[in-house]
C-alpha cells in the first residue's frame, strides 16, 4: 500500500480537534492536532502523536508539559491558525484570549474543554513519536456545545445535543 493509499482510506475516519498548547523557552506555542485518544481512567491518561522531528515535540522534550484544548464547533478559524508554521512566542498567541492553566499553558477561551498534561512516556513509531501523558487538571467552562470533528479533508460542526 503506498502513502497516499493509506491517507485516502484514513480521510474517510472523523477525528475531533484540538490545540495543543504549552510555554516553551520563547514563549507560548501550539499546534493543531487530531490524533488524540483518551488512554485510562485511573491514573487519567491520554496518547498524542507528534512528528518526530517537529518543533512543537522539541519544545515538549524541554518542558514535558502540554494542555489539550478541545474545540467547539465554529473554532475552525483557530483550528487553522495552529495548523501553519510560525515561531514560537507571545506573537503566535496576538489576538487571542486565553488565560494560563495550572502548568503555564494557554487556555483558549471558547473551548468546550481543557486539559493540563504531563508528559509520562515517548515511543518512536516510523516517523512519528507517541506521547503517553498524565492529566494532572481539566478545565470545563459552564457553558457546553458540540466539537468541532475533522473528516474527509475539511472540518464539520456536530449539531448541538
Amino acid at each position: 500500500m503506498s502513502a497516499d493509499e493509506f491517507r485516502d482510506v484514513m480521510r474517510r475516519w472523523a477525528s475531533g480537534v484540538a490545540v495543543i498548547t504549552m510555554r516553551g523557552p520563547d514563549g507560548p506555542h501550539g499546534m493543531t492536532v487530531n490524533a488524540l485518544l483518551s488512554v485510562s481512567l485511573d491514573p487519567p491518561t491520554l496518547l498524542i502523536v507528534l512528528a518526530r522531528n517537529g518543533r512543537t515535540r522539541g519544545i515538549l522534550e524541554r518542558t514535558g508539559r502540554f494542555t489539550v484544548n478541545i474545540l467547539a464547533a465554529g473554532q475552525q478559524p483557530l483550528a487553522d491558525r495552529f495548523t501553519k508554521r510560525r515561531q514560537p512566542g507571545d506573537e503566535e498567541f496576538a489576538g487571542l484570549d486565553w488565560h494560563p492553566s495550572p502548568g503555564g499553558a494557554p487556555v483558549l477561551q471558547g473551548v468546550l474543554a481543557a486539559l493540563d498534561c504531563l508528559v509520562t512516556e515517548q515511543t518512536p513509531v516510523a516517523d512519528h513519536v507517541l506521547l503517553i501523558a498524565t492529566v494532572t487538571h481539566t478545565h470545563l467552562p459552564s457553558t457546553e456545545g458540540a466539537p468541532l470533528v475533522y473528516a474527509g479533508r475539511r472540518y464539520h460542526d456536530l449539531p448541538q445535543q
